[in-house]
């Protein structure tokens, strides 16, 4: 009976079969064409199986009524190796023991070479060095359950696909445009984007110097044509680029809880808030003074540097850091606050009758800011 129904899941259409996994409790539905991905792995080798006898050679049990394989391992780990056969890339979270994580990928028959990039310094660097600072360890127990929380978050998204119309091809372009590593077009797509970006960002300071500014002939000065192409080609880029992750989100009501998602809202809207305020003031001249507040919005372009923090790991990784670290940040900002506050104050009693710079209050902040801070007072 075993050999047959694994024979005949074998020679079936993979995308319609699925196999059950129970890693030590954790239990998950993979589908077989992702399995057939990897067939060198453990779990690839099981459907090349035609008996029990082999089937519990790369298994610790298996149930023939529900087709379910169980592993005696750390369910805790198996989340990274889901994480791998969905983007073929390893990545190591946290201060994870790499001792461990290596065990458990050879286990699982994945070679380290899966490693990605932005993890595969660290891990090897830690593998070399295994003492830890018990310091270290502490503050570093929380960033550990954050990520393992992200990644099994991370691997949810992608299950969620299996039940929605045209599921496998929206998955593929969900991971191709949320993970910059994950193919060749998911590379080219990163680096135009980034391109797209910085040329946006060049084009807006170029606009602000006068020998690229053209003065029409009421004395107002008018944005130089070449740059609203760029502009607008910007503009129809990043728009190009939030529909379509939107369109193959996994779920539409959480989308723009992701900071990025949010960062790519703002990019484009004071471009559209913009468009609608001219319209108005052209129709309406009583409200000339919303022209002002276009002045202030197409300024807020410059929050569009931001958007390289979808294409660069180290920015990822700052913005890590402050979450994991907003304790330490904000206890750091309010010692800042308290000394301020004090040294203003005495430098208001002491020189405000003296020093014309710090003759009020707020005045004396900024100098014991810029102070403390050793930016120097100017």
């Amino acid at each position: 009976m075993t050999g047959q129904s694994l024979r005949t899941l074998s020679e079936a259409n993979f995308e319609d079969n699925e196999i059950s996994i129970n890693v030590g409790g954790f239990k998950k539905k993979m589908r077989s064409n992702t399995l057939l991905r990897f067939p060198e792995t453990r779990l690839g080798k099981l459907l090349s199986c035609h008996s029990k006898e082999s089937i519990l050679e790369l298994c610790d049990d298996y149930d023939d009524t529900k087709n379910e394989f169980y592993f005696d391992r750390n369910p805790e780990l198996f989340p990274y190796v889901l994480h791998f056969y969905n983007t073929g890339k390893l990545h190591v979270m946290g201060e994870l023991c790499v001792f461990s994580f290596s065990q458990e990928i050879e286990y699982w028959g994945i070679n380290e070479f899966f490693i990605d990039s932005c993890c595969s310094y660290s891990y090897h660097g830690r593998k070399m060095e295994p003492d830890q600072e018990k310091w270290e360890e502490q503050s570093d127990q929380e960033s550990t359950t954050s990520s393992f929380d992200e990644i099994l978050a991370f691997y949810n998204d992608a299950s969620k696909f299996d039940k929605q119309p045209f599921g496998n091809i929206r998955r593929q372009l969900w991971l191709a445009l949320d993970n910059p590593g994950y193919s060749v077009l998911s590379r080219i797509f990163s680096v135009l984007s980034i391109v797209v970006v910085l040329g946006s960002i060049v084009t807006m300071c170029l606009n602000s110097l006068p020998d690229f500014q053209i003065v029409d002939s009421n004395g107002n000065t008018e944005e130089d044509p070449r740059f609203e192409i760029v502009e607008h080609f910007g503009i129809a880029w990043f728009t190009f680029e939030l529909v379509a992750r939107f369109a193959v989100a996994p779920d539409f009501l959480k989308f723009f809880k992701h900071a990025l998602n949010l960062i790519d809202l703002m990019s484009i809207l004071p471009f559209y808030i913009t468009l609608i305020v001219n319209l108005v003031v052209e129709s309406s001249p009583t409200l000339a003074n919303l022209g002002r507040v276009a002045q202030v919005l197409r300024l807020m372009r410059i929050f569009r540097i931001l958007k390289l923090a979808r294409h660069s790991t180290g920015l990822r990784s700052l913005g890590a850091t402050l979450k994991y670290s907003y304790r330490e940040v904000g206890l750091l900002l309010l010692y800042l606050s308290v000394g301020i506050s004090i040294f203003s104050v005495v430098a208001y009693t002491i020189e405000k009758e003296d020093n014309e710079g710090l003759a009020t209050i707020p005045a004396c902040w900024w100098w014991a800011t810029v102070s403390m801070t050793t930016v120097g007072y100017g």
